[in-house]
């Protein structure tokens, strides 16, 4: 199951989502869960771009999600958060930003049931992975109309620019 940022009306002009509708909306969420778990999954999975402290709460509040794999907020968690709700327990998590890590999640499923988990945080080392001949040449490809622009400075700061866990920020 996936779900998008809930405020990305807000984030960005409306023309680029004109009929689409977003927010948290727990109540679909809920009968997504039912409706796939009625038809036999095992594990149900939400990836999200909520931020961490909307899937904390998230997790409390809809129940039969065992994992949410979430984004926006760029939190690096070394371990799920277990949260509980009134049916069990969602594990929470999060791989960080910008392909930094990747989480990779286990389940071990024992005649229908998840019987434990294995979680790891894998360090990315981008500059040792050698870039895809095909996807370099069709990134370069798509830029090059753009390169002026993109090249443009837009500002200096004298010190650190930091952001951690701002659910609005940018």
């Amino acid at each position: 199951i996936g779900q998008a940022f809930p405020y990305t009306p807000i984030a960005n002009p409306r023309y680029m989502t004109p009929e689409w509708s977003f927010g948290i909306k727990e109540a679909e969420m809920q009968k997504v869960v039912d409706e796939v778990r009625g038809k036999g999954a095992a594990v149900v999975v939400l990836l999200s771009h909520n931020g961490m402290d909307v899937d904390l709460k998230l997790a409390t509040r809809v129940t039969g999600i065992d994992a949410i794999l979430g984004g926006h907020t760029h939190d690096g968690v070394p371990a799920p958060v277990p949260i509980k709700n009134a049916k069990g327990t969602t594990l929470v998590t999060n791989a960080g930003s910008n392909s930094k890590f990747l989480g990779v999640l286990d389940f071990d499923v024992k005649k229908g049931k998840i019987a434990g988990f294995r979680y790891r945080l894998l360090p990315i080392f981008a500059n040792l992975l050698p870039a895809d001949k095909k996807m370099d040449a069709l990134i370069s490809k798509m830029r090059a109309p753009y390169e002026t622009k993109l090249a443009e400075k837009l500002a200096v700061t004298e010190g650190l620019l930091y952001r951690r866990g701002n659910f609005n920020g940018t």
